[in-house]
């Protein structure tokens, strides 16, 4: 370990380990009880009324295993969930593990920039599609857990989309992974294998430790720099407040490709005449491509 990094300490389980310990109902009921007491610690014979066991020494088996792992017993001798244990009922809730989702097409409280139809979505093996029914094109496609989808209206649901899919960016953009929290690192390329993409050149982000990675457009990566929200807020658009995929500057990428080894892209903004261009090096630093930079590039010597 490098001397600046953090040691968090602790011990570790191996996973099989771990995971072998949610392997019985009594274990999983006892987790959820503590879930659904919002935080609050519950005691033995609370805890054990809650979950139904009659036997009160196989449920004390059960409970004790899961403690230092899932659950927490606290100074008062009350039992409350560990982060470990919270991320499993979150998992639970969400479906992420037990639910295979799927619904027909529903429409979308988001209108298509071309041609105003109301935008309409897709769940299919716990991914969505939003697409324009009328224009055939795909706005946007991720992974989104079942659970979501339950108990929300259709503009609920859509600013749910678009919530977690911004989070997803934002977070793999700025070196996080969204599947394990490892780093990220992102790239310039026009090779993107495995995704369906008609675009000249995208943002591959890649985690160090999980090797799962995220393909980013170019204009979804630079759509919270500082530049581009100043340039839309001077023209009476807040990006926090529009639908990503309705933006035109995420649909319509105005891109140049500069050079392709090492890769350089420039991303022009227009608006009501006015413009911004912004340089996006391999590496994925930006910098604003003002008017006196082009010119001392381009003057001679």
């Amino acid at each position: 370990m490098d001397d600046d990094e953090v040691d968090p300490g602790g011990h570790t389980h191996p996973p099989a380990e771990a995971f072998a310990l949610l392997g019985d109902e009594t274990r999983i009921g006892i987790i959820q009880a503590l879930g659904e007491a919002g935080g609050e610690g519950r005691s033995f014979s609370e805890l054990r009324e809650r979950v139904g066991a009659r036997d009160s020494g196989r449920f004390n088996y059960h409970l004790n295993k899961l403690v230092g792992t899932f659950v927490r017993k606290t100074d008062d001798g009350e039992y409350e969930l560990s982060y470990a244990g919270s991320r499993v009922v979150g998992a639970i809730l969400s479906g992420e593990y037990t639910r295979h989702g799927s619904a027909d097409a529903f429409e979308l409280d988001s209108a298509c920039s071309n041609c105003e139809t109301a935008l309409s979505a897709t769940y299919e093996d716990e991914r969505v599609a939003i697409r324009c029914p009328t224009c055939d094109e795909q706005q946007s496609s991720f992974g989104f857990p079942p659970g979501g989808i339950e108990d929300r209206t259709p503009a609920e649901l859509t600013q749910a989309f678009d919530d977690w899919l911004m989070t997803i960016f934002r977070l793999v953009s700025n070196g996080v992974c969204n599947n394990c929290v490892g780093k990220t690192s992102g790239r310039l390329t026009d090779d993107v294998p495995n995704v369906a993409t008609d675009r000249p050149v995208s943002i591959v982000f890649v985690c160090e430790r999980c090797a799962s990675s995220a393909t980013i457009s170019v204009n979804s990566y630079l759509i919270y720099h500082p530049a581009v929200v100043a340039f839309h807020h001077d023209h009476g658009i807040d990006v926090s407040d529009v639908h990503t995929w309705t933006l035109e500057f995420v649909l319509d990428e105005n891109l140049e490709i500069v050079s392709t080894d090492p890769w350089r892209v420039r991303s022009t903004l227009e608006l009501d005449g006015d413009r911004l261009e912004l340089l996006v090096e391999e590496d994925c630093s930006v910098r604003v491509d003002s008017e006196d930079d082009r010119d001392e590039r381009n003057s001679p010597g």
